[in-house]
């Protein structure tokens, strides 16, 4: 995605909702294979963690929910929202994967897009969003203000995004000119560079990026690291990203 690009994340929503109603049954299949995977143990461990943490009964925002991968890793949880853009997604989560674990005891699943939704301030303890950023969802300022304000004080933000480094070094090269070159740029020359990306575009992100997004928002700061993932459905790199509201 070019740096600075005005995207509608009304059309873009509704290009990944369709593109994802297609494949919900078989993206559910596909929970079954990653949560046999190292990468998946290791979130889990993260997210159980960090559930466990408040030493009483929390409330959790999951965005980009799926088909409810993660949602048996939670710990202590009173009141899990999952939110999704796609229904047939949210009706597969009903029935989450390893249902028979899942500890938490009221489970809301809404169709909302991330970039749109509002909740009332300090409504979680937690939130987190894994494998939503990337694919049509970058990771913004705005996004970011918005989960600090869903935080209760002392709340936990979890995010992965993918990592610029999966992209070939060609490819990371040219889309590093653009973003340096895209501010720049008349009006003309900036919606053909966005038309190329598509209806939904990609959104990669240096470590430095994400850190500098960070400390813009009102989290202030971040610990941000990288982490290959070994998987038989995604080989590449993700970022991870873990802030507090103080």
């Amino acid at each position: 995605m070019s740096e600075n690009a005005v995207l509608d994340y009304t059309e873009i929503g509704a290009s990944i909702k369709a593109s994802y109603s297609i494949v919900a049954s078989k993206y559910r299949r596909d929970d079954e294979i990653e949560i046999t995977t190292e990468h998946h143990r290791r979130l889990k461990g993260i997210l159980g963690s960090m559930t466990s943490s408040f030493g009483r009964p929390i409330s959790v925002l999951d965005v980009g929910c799926g088909t409810g991968r993660y949602f048996y890793c939670l710990n202590n949880v009173e009141q899990l929202i999952g939110i999704d853009l796609c229904e047939e997604m949210l009706k597969i989560a009903e029935n989450p994967v390893r249902q028979k674990e899942v500890s938490v005891k009221n489970i809301e699943l809404r169709c909302e897009n991330a970039h749109l939704v509002s909740f009332p301030p300090q409504s979680f303890d937690v939130i987190y969003s894994m494998g939503m950023f990337g694919n049509g969802c970058p990771v913004t300022v705005e996004i970011c203000n918005k989960f600090h304000d869903w935080l209760k004080p002392g709340g936990k933000l979890f995010f992965d995004a993918v990592d610029v480094a999966t992209l070939p070094t060609a490819k990371r090269i040219r889309r590093k000119i653009r973003k340096a070159i895209y501010q720049f740029l008349p009006q003309r020359a900036k919606r053909a560079l966005d038309e190329r990306e598509g209806s939904v575009p990609f959104c990669d992100l240096s470590k430095r990026e994400l850190e500098r997004i960070m400390r813009a928002s009102r989290f202030g700061t971040a610990s941000v690291s990288s982490h290959v993932c070994q998987s038989p459905l995604w080989q590449g790199v993700h970022l991870e990203c873990a802030a507090s509201k103080g």
